[in-house]
This record gives C-alpha cells, sequence and structure tokens, in this order.
C-alpha cells in the first residue's frame, strides 16, 4: 500500500447521471481517492435527479464541506461555482474554436483552468482566457477495454465500426457518403454504427433516407437506441477490424481511445482534443478539408467554427486499411501499448494529484 501525504480538494460536479460529464467525474474521483486524495463533494444543481448507486462515492458525497481547501469545479463553465472561499480550479473543456463570453467570464473567476487537451489550452487562450491554464488529460478504463477482450464476430466481412451520438457534430454523413463510395456490393465489407439518438424531433432514418445511398451499395448494419454493458461496448469495438469517428469536433474523444485500447486501428478526424492521443504510428489522422461555422443545436457552439472532415481523404483511407490488414492490425497493437502507458483514469488521477501537491505547496 502506498503511503501519500494528507491532500484535499472539494470536487464540484454532477454524480449520478447519464451524461459525459458525470461518468468521467466518478471515474476522476474514485481514481483520486485510491490515489490518497481526500475528496469533498460539491453538487452542481440539475434539473435530472441523480441516482448514485457506487457506495465509496456515496461516502464522499455525505462528508460536510471545509472551507478552505481547492476545489475543483469540473463542469460546464457556465456551471462552476464561483464563490468558494479558496483557490479555485475550473476543469472543463468545448468542441469547437472558441468559448462563449460567459465561459470565458466563468473560467477568469478561477485561479486556474484545467482543459483535457494542449488544443483545448491554445482555444482557450484565444478565446480570452487569462488565468494559468493547464492540459489535464482525462482517460479510459484499462480493466475494461484492451486487446485481450474476447472476440463475439458480427460478421464475417471485414468490419467498420462508429460509434456516436446521432448529430451535426460527429458528421454522420461523411461517413456514409464516404463508405459507398470507397466500396461497391461485391466488396467483402460491412459498416456497423452504433447510434444513440434521444431527441424526439429527429428521424435518423429519414436523414439517412435524404443522403439518396445507392440502393445496391455495401452493407450497413445499425445498432440503434441499445444499452451496452461495458463488457459489451469492449467485445464490440474488439469485433471490428477498423474504428471510424468522423467528429467535427471533440472535447476528448473517448470511443476513440477505446478503441485504440482494444487494438483496433482508427480512423479519426486530425483536429480537436483527440489529437492528444492519436498520431500517425497509432492511427490514421483524417485530414480536415477547413473549418466551418458550428451549425447544431447547442447554444455554446453559436458564433464559433469546427473541423470539416476531408471526404476524399477518409475514402482513400478506408480503402487503404481495407487492403492492408496486416499493417492496420500492427497500427492498432502499437495503440493499444501507447494508450495504457499514458491515458489510463489512475495516469489522469495522478496528474491531478501533482498538481493539487503544487498547488498546497
Amino acid at each position: 500500500m502506498k503511503e501519500y501525504s494528507a491532500l484535499q480538494a472539494i470536487w464540484q460536479s454532477r454524480w449520478g447521471l447519464p451524461i459525459g460529464y458525470s461518468v468521467s467525474s466518478e471515474e476522476l474521483a474514485l481514481h483520486l481517492d485510491q490515489a490518497g486524495v481526500e475528496l469533498f463533494h460539491r453538487p452542481t444543481p440539475w434539473h435530472m435527479p441523480a441516482n448514485l448507486s457506487h457506495p465509496r462515492l456515496r461516502e464522499i458525497a455525505a462528508r460536510s464541506l471545509p472551507e478552505g481547501i481547492p476545489q475543483v469545479s469540473y463542469d460546464q463553465a457556465d456551471l462552476f461555482y464561483t464563490e468558494h472561499r479558496g483557490y479555485r480550479i475550473g476543469y472543463t473543456m468545448l468542441e469547437v474554436n472558441g468559448l462563449p463570453a460567459d465561459w470565458v467570464a466563468a473560467c477568469n473567476q478561477m485561479d486556474e483552468v484545467w482543459t483535457p487537451s494542449h488544443w483545448g489550452v491554445e482555444t482557450f487562450a484565444a478565446a480570452g482566457v487569462i488565468r494559468p491554464l493547464h492540459a489535464m488529460p482525462l482517460g479510459y478504463d484499462p480493466t475494461q477495454f484492451h486487446p485481450r477482450v474476447p472476440v463475439h464476430r458480427l460478421d464475417s466481412r471485414f468490419t467498420f465500426l462508429s460509434i456516436f451520438e446521432w448529430g451535426e457534430r460527429k458528421a454522420p454523413e461523411i461517413l456514409l457518403r464516404a463508405y459507398v463510395s470507397a466500396f461497391q456490393n461485391h466488396d467483402d465489407v460491412i459498416l456497423i454504427l452504433r447510434i444513440n439518438n434521444f431527441d424526439a424531433s429527429i428521424s435518423v432514418s429519414q436523414q439517412i433516407a435524404s443522403l439518396n445511398l445507392p440502393a445496391d451499395g455495401p452493407p450497413i448494419a445499425i445498432l440503434y437506441n441499445q444499452y451496452l454493458s461495458r463488457a459489451q461496448l469492449a467485445s464490440l469495438y474488439r469485433s471490428a477490424d477498423c474504428f471510424v469517428l468522423t467528429s467535427r469536433g471533440e472535447g476528448w474523444g473517448l470511443p476513440i481511445l477505446e478503441a485504440m485500447a482494444c487494438g483496433v486501428p482508427v480512423i479519426a478526424t486530425n483536429w480537436s482534443a483527440q489529437t492528444e492521443f492519436l498520431h500517425k504510428g497509432v492511427g490514421y489522422p483524417l485530414r480536415v478539408r477547413s473549418l466551418v461555422p458550428a451549425e447544431a443545436k447547442c447554444p455554446y457552439y453559436l458564433g464559433w467554427s469546427w473541423a470539416e472532415p476531408d471526404l476524399d481523404h477518409l475514402v482513400y483511407l478506408m480503402r487503404y486499411v481495407y487492403e492492408h490488414p496486416t499493417e492496420a492490425r500492427a497500427i492498432g497493437q502499437a495503440a493499444a501499448a501507447e494508450v495504457v502507458q499514458r491515458w489510463t483514469w489512475q495516469h489522469a488521477a495522478q496528474r491531478i494529484r501533482q498538481r493539487l501537491a503544487a498547488i498546497m505547496g
């Protein structure tokens, strides 16, 4: 058992909710707790009721809040608790090339600001954040996502896999158009899409139909709004020969990292936070054609831009991986070997612990 000096921090965030901030916050808190940081939880008010099931997090949440110790606000910047009497750290991310004015103002009320990538640090600084900025990467769970996960292939054909929530940011139309341009129905391939869509105003089937994809094109299979456990998700990654994500912007890019951890070669957009861990030699970075206005329902994107993946380059990369499977497998193996050495939740917690130790002197 390692011995640690006393480190304390208030962790302001949302727990017990089925959203990205909550899931990653719980992982960070548990690993910080294991690393010897005594945590206290300040819940961010939210309109959905929380269901906090983890017993250790429940214990942490029950502790009375002390004064004077550092507070990490891990949430959207407009939800930072700025009245804390002590050192204030804002920890947030966004997927576009700027920040809303109220996010900048909230960040500048902190003593320092963390974001998961160096790309994010540059973006925040350019947007007007004048507090000290630190790249504080997130992580993944290596006990669930690794190359030894049992493989249960859904199809014998060369399998491309993409996992995302349907919407403009993930650019599904670019992926689908590239796939049907790269392959014909006589090619031994299949594209599997694991899609979530919780917006009742959106019809995924209608949007796909509007693309007018060829009726005799290569096969596409869709897993729609199906809950998968972590073990099932890892097995799905391992069932693929290549993972593809045409996202226009990511705050971290966890599915990309999980696929890499499973030893699957990855094609993903070479822009935003995933550039922290995706590069040539461990993946196939997808060129960006240009930055375009970030048009989506999210109000935080208004006035900012994100990447437009290069469709022609995606066609080339998908065809290249299909025609060079031995090389692609080697790239996937190199990715798995690298990410387990650098990008797990334990690594993330240790980086945070080191920074907290420096802050507390």
